[in-house]
């Protein structure tokens, strides 16, 4: 069941609006079936919009208001659009008042679950006859953006050191910038743990609780480093072995 309410205001012809919303429509009916609590705001209107210059992403959002997200696109491309709306869905899951590198690392393993997802689901049950044949593109759109980050990094480095996911986090945490093609590439690494332990995706709406923010209407401290022992204090007890793992994958120092 689809607990979200939509509004597409992407294009101004009605039938590409209606068009942008089937992945769209097959991503929230999984995310509800991941994290079935729902975010921590709650499940209110999204409403969905283009901008060229600002977009992907998702604008902030007042006290009971709706959730604003805007792509960038020019044209109907299902993997672009679940690609992009994938990572401004995992900020309302992980909270609107938070958009430090932890959230932005969850958003990318978020997405690139999706066009997974889909390119699965789509090939074995299309959502038209049109779209027979177009499955492959996840895959493809997926390959493509691993490509160019894959093109831009040391892979020596890469492929001898086993600790390059941990030495690559403990540098965003030190010099508090994010690269991008880095961040799809540990993404990359770590989306086979959220795979085998679904369970994880259900963590996202507790990293809220972890993160020091002032109130919505403030972006004060939205990029502040998140606090790993508050995490494990409020995760449920059956969620603990599976963030315990994921975080030793990301090298956090936890205390015994």
């Amino acid at each position: 069941m689809n607990k979200w309410n939509i509004h597409t205001s992407v294009f101004e012809n009605k039938v590409q609006n209606e068009q942008v919303l089937i992945s769209i429509n097959d991503i929230l009916a999984e995310i509800n079936e991941l994290i079935p609590q729902g975010p921590p705001l709650g499940f209110r209107d999204i409403k969905i919009i283009n901008d060229t210059v600002a977009g992907p992403t998702m604008y902030w959002p007042k006290e009971g208001a709706e959730y604003k997200i805007a792509l960038n696109i020019s044209d109907i491309n299902h993997n672009q659009i679940a690609f992009q709306f994938s990572q401004e869905l995992c900020r309302i899951y992980c909270s609107p008042k938070t958009n430090n590198w932890f959230v932005q690392l969850l958003s990318h393993i978020l997405a690139l679950y999706m066009l997974d997802f889909l390119g699965e689901k789509w090939e074995k049950n299309p959502p038209s006859k049109d779209l027979t044949d177009y499955w492959y593109n996840f895959d493809s759109y997926k390959s493509n953006l691993l490509g160019a980050a894959f093109s831009k990094v040391d892979m020596v480095r890469y492929q001898v050191a086993n600790e390059w996911v941990e030495q690559q986090i403990e540098k965003i945490r030190r010099e508090g910038k994010i690269n991008r093609g880095k961040i799809l590439i540990i993404a990359y690494e770590l989306l086979p743990l959220f795979k085998e332990n679904k369970e994880l995706w259900e963590m996202l709406p507790i990293v809220e609780k972890c993160t020091k923010t002032d109130t919505i209407e403030s972006s004060a401290n939205r990029f502040s480093e998140p606090d790993f022992d508050k995490l494990l204090q409020d995760i449920p007890e059956k969620l603990n072995p599976f963030v315990l793992k994921f975080l030793k994958k990301i090298g956090i120092k936890l205390p015994v």
